[in-house]
């Protein structure tokens, strides 16, 4: 009896062990995760410490040991696809349209530093959301206030949204943010827009109608002139190649050798008779 007593106090002395190692493990795994940050890989930390204040050495990607109360703020240092949705801009005459836009962007790896002191420890979607967005709004109301609605659809929308890219990236880039490849939606007009817009294009249909039905017709009146001055030309040939001589070749060479029943001076063809010698000694 008091050896299975023993026994059993054994077992449970080594379950209770194992259980406070475990216990013990995770809570040190608890506290080191504490001390460990992970920045992504195309990102950068920025460290703050309430002590020290900023550092200004950054985390690249990888594991990193920080101070306890140190605050890690992670910038995208490789581009980043943003799309803004419905942002209301006007055009040069005057007619207000709703656009999408899309663009890239990335946060110089030397500026992640200013970037944070402007905007403190805040997520980079947050940037986004507020501050790029409100840049963005200015730099196509901007730019967009110099094409009409028209053009806005036409073959000058990617004008509208290279030059909407060139203030943006000018207004961005002293803070440290580099813009590439924006793009502009298709604008949504309102309902009186829409319908002068639509107006707008249906004339410029029918003026391309009309020019193609009048180039038709010149190119049918260009042919039918050439057709004719071929035919006058043809004739004029045929003319001039018809003389008396080659009608009378024409006529021995189809004469059977009878001579004609009517002679006399309103024959057609004279047949040149050769004289023989005993005509022309007489």
């Amino acid at each position: 009896m008091k050896m299975e007593k023993t026994k059993k106090k054994t077992n449970n002395r080594k379950i209770l062990g194992g259980a406070i190692i475990a216990v013990a493990l995770v809570i040190g795994l608890a506290l080191l995760s504490m001390f460990i940050e992970k920045i992504p890989n195309g990102y950068v930390g920025v460290v703050y410490s309430p002590n020290g204040g900023v550092q200004n050495e950054t985390l690249g990607q990888g594991w990193h040991l920080v101070g306890l109360f140190d605050k890690v703020t992670k910038y995208p240092v490789r581009m980043q696809t943003v799309n803004y949705k419905d942002i209301q801009v006007a055009t040069s005459d005057g007619k207000s349209v709703t656009v999408d836009f899309a663009y890239n962007y990335s946060i110089q790896p030397d500026k992640v530093v200013a970037v944070f002191n402007k905007f403190g420890p805040v997520e980079v979607e947050q940037i986004e959301e507020s501050y790029l967005r409100t840049r963005l709004w200015a730099a196509g109301r901007k730019a967009i206030a110099k094409y009409s609605v028209i053009d806005t659809y036409g073959e000058k929308s990617s004008e509208a949204a290279s030059k909407v890219q060139d203030l943006f990236s000018d207004d961005v880039g002293r803070l440290g943010f580099t813009v590439d490849n924006l793009t502009l939606g298709v604008p949504k007009p309102d309902k009186s827009t829409q319908a002068a817009i639509d107006k707008r294009v249906e004339a410029a249909q029918e003026l391309e109608r009309k020019q193609i039905e009048l180039k038709i017709a010149q190119a049918e009146a260009e042919k039918k002139k050439i057709e004719a001055e071929g035919i006058a030309k043809y004739n004029e040939i045929i003319k001039k190649s018809i003389s008396k001589e080659v009608i009378q070749n024409k006529w021995i060479e189809k004469w059977d050798g009878k001579m004609p029943k009517a002679m006399g001076s309103n024959q057609l063809i004279e047949i040149p008779i050769d004289e023989t010698p005993s005509q022309q000694g007489q």
